[in-house]
């Protein structure tokens, strides 16, 4: 689908009655979960699941904790602070 066409679907939906809105909703849902359930596991270039690609990620970030200097407010303990 093309963007111009994903914008032209989001105007009509706009468009729609908050009942219309649920009704297609209705018809959209089966249609995502068979969609979602026959994909395959999203890998990258390395062969990594996204499951093994965020675990590396918060590693990553452990060891920046690390390295922060202690006293100092910094971008990583706000993150690490954030999800948890």
């Amino acid at each position: 689908m093309t963007l111009a066409t994903l914008e032209t679907v989001q105007r009509l939906i706009d468009q729609l009655t908050p009942l219309e809105q649920m009704r297609l909703l209705e018809y959209l849902t089966p249609r995502i979960v068979r969609a979602v359930a026959t994909r395959q596991p999203v890998t990258d270039a390395a062969g990594a699941t996204r499951s093994e690609a965020w675990q590396r990620f918060f590693q990553i970030g452990d060891a920046l904790v690390v390295s922060d200097k202690p006293g100092i407010p910094t971008l990583t303990e706000t993150v690490q602070m954030m999800r948890r």
